[in-house]
């Protein structure tokens, strides 16, 4: 009898990725795409229009409290409707009452644990991992302003939402997460939407500016992008 040692995860859209030639690798489990061709060309490609990256494997991790700031400790929380960093951790303030707390599929499990832990005079706090249920984008590039507006009422101007902003919404007619995390100089966002309207969603942004206006990028390319190559 064969034993199966590991069994990796697959993003919604894999199978999408495959199509386009993607290169994989894995990630704490994760299948990832790192690019679907020269990772050069796909800078070029982001930062003459926009990009759209499947970030989905990165650990989203929601925290429900009365009192976030005792559960977190006041300096880790934001004001609601905008988003702080912690390290490796990137926290967005949804709710007074809520957090979605984001980081690398391997930077989260000692933090996880230590907010999970109930303790005498601290407020009781709810700690749901939400990463296998969420498809995670990243929408970068000079126009990637457009490619979002394209698909909310949610006003997205600089006045309204800046970077370091979050915001729920509806995107596509679907549920979502947007987070505003600017890189390479341009606008940049995270979408956070259920598994279910992965492959929706990635294609509605993909068709967002009509052809060829929106190009699909790999995390590799994503990381040159935020080392500001």
């Amino acid at each position: 009898m064969t034993t199966i040692e590991s069994i990796s995860r697959l993003s919604p859209l894999h199978s999408l990725h495959e199509q386009l030639g993607a290169v994989f690798t894995e990630v704490a489990g994760w299948q990832m795409v790192e690019c679907y061709g020269g990772v050069e060309d796909e800078v070029r490609a982001v930062m003459g229009s926009a990009g759209v990256c499947d970030m989905t494997g990165r650990t989203a991790v929601r925290v429900k409290s009365l009192d976030l700031d005792a559960v977190l400790g006041s300096s880790r929380v934001p004001e609601v409707g905008s988003v702080v960093r912690d390290g490796d951790l990137v926290i967005a303030r949804l709710t007074a009452e809520e957090v979605l707390v984001l980081g690398a599929p391997t930077a989260i499990d000692g933090w996880q644990a230590l907010v999970g832990v109930e303790s005498d005079g601290v407020p009781t706090r709810q700690v749901t991992n939400v990463t296998s249920g969420m498809t995670e984008l990243r929408i970068a590039g000079p126009r990637a302003r457009d490619v979002i507006a394209s698909l909310t009422s949610l006003d997205v101007r600089e006045r309204s939402m800046p970077d370091g902003s979050c915001a729920q919404a509806g995107f596509a007619e679907v549920h979502g997460t947007l987070l505003r995390q600017d890189i390479a100089g341009a606008a940049a966002f995270e979408l956070y939407v259920a598994r279910e309207f992965g492959v929706y969603v990635w294609e509605v942004v993909l068709e967002s500016l009509g052809h060829d206006g929106v190009a699909a990028f790999g995390n590799e390319t994503l990381r040159q992008l935020e080392r500001g190559q």
